[in-house]
């Protein structure tokens, strides 16, 4: 009798093929050359793998994609999330469905039903649902969720107290005192953590720090913010994202604001626009290509094999502060 310990990811390590090659040599021979069915099926018999019927059988039928959610992909945030997705799906033989939800949570929720029957698994990266609601849609389809933690889920997020706590040690040595975090959408996960980590690093450099917002993640959402805050500017402003930083910083230099002179601003994500604006945003980098490719790989493991990966996993991937031309001492009293 085959041992039973024996799965499909021995089997694919032994023949050097992805275990989804090995899925599909066995569930649908026709779409693996026959070199690589030979070499899958040598593979198993040397390790004495055995199935009395084929994975798609035991499982359902599988569709060999993934459900990818984004809020918004016009936010090139999420555009190179999904690069780093799409990657890592080619290697394992996955094509992606997107599911561009536009912050609307009625949306999500319609689009995410939709997917659950043509794919395999889905990676959500920011998800307005409720815990109870990703939990019930995991016992209907494997599920990594990105920039949140969910109990019982799978997920991948960046460190955001190390970010913060680079950001505040910046500000600090710049000899800034005040500083305001400026929020971004209501039902935001990432953004509830970044205003605890700023808040607790803030303490530690003893920097007053107040939250203003929540405000849409786009840069009219930081146009916003500025017309709200521009009659008592605190020394520095730390935006939920990037576009958020934009905004706020093109209104800032329109009014006449010296920046980072009269007010240093910073934002979060690293997207390609801010090595181009104001002598280059100040923002807090996350590893944007590094968490899409290690969802889906995650992803993919639960949907091969979910016997052997009950525990959920929780991953943190590090971020680092990068300094550029919208912080700095300020120069006025």
């Amino acid at each position: 009798m085959a041992d039973k310990r024996v799965t499909i990811y021995d089997v694919a390590k032994e023949a050097g093929v992805a275990p989804s090659t090995v899925s599909r040599a066995f569930s649908r021979p026709g779409r693996v050359s026959a070199a690589t069915h030979a070499k899958v099926m040598e593979a198993a018999k040397a390790l004495g793998y055995r199935t009395s019927a084929p994975p798609a059988q035991e499982r359902g039928h599988r569709h060999h994609r993934l459900g990818i959610e984004v809020p918004d992909l016009t936010n090139p945030y999420f555009a190179e999330l999904v690069s780093g997705m799409q990657e890592a799906a080619q290697e394992q033989d996955f094509l992606l469905l997107l599911l561009d939800t536009v912050e609307d949570e009625a949306r999500e929720r319609s689009s995410l039903e939709s997917a659950v029957d043509v794919v395999d698994g889905i990676v959500l990266s920011g998800t307005r649902q409720s815990d109870a609601t990703l939990n019930h849609l995991s016992k209907r389809i494997p599920v990594v969720v990105l920039n949140r933690r969910v109990a019982g889920l799978d997920s991948v997020t960046p460190d955001f107290e190390h970010g913060m706590g680079q950001a505040m040690t910046h500000l600090a040595e710049n000899g800034l005192r005040t500083v305001t975090y400026v929020a971004g959408p209501v039902n935001s996960w990432s953004d509830g953590e970044r205003w605890r980590a700023a808040r607790v690093a803030a303490r530690q450099h003893g920097l007053q720090i107040q939250r203003h917002g929540p405000f849409a993640p786009t840069t009219a959402g930081g146009e916003q913010a500025f017309e709200e805050l521009r009659d008592s500017l605190p020394h520095a402003v730390i935006c939920y994202n990037d576009l958020v930083a934009f905004g706020l910083l093109i209104s800032a230099l329109r009014a006449g604001i010296s920046v980072p002179g009269e007010l240093s601003v910073m934002g979060h994500d690293d997207i390609q626009l801010s090595r181009l604006v104001g002598g280059g945003l100040t923002t807090v980098v996350s590893p944007k290509r590094a968490q899409g490719r290690a969802a889906v790989e995650r992803l993919v493991r639960r949907i091969e094999n979910p016997s052997a990966h009950r525990t959920p996993v929780e991953g943190s991937l590090p971020v680092r502060l990068v300094p550029r031309g919208t912080t700095g001492p300020r120069e006025v009293p």
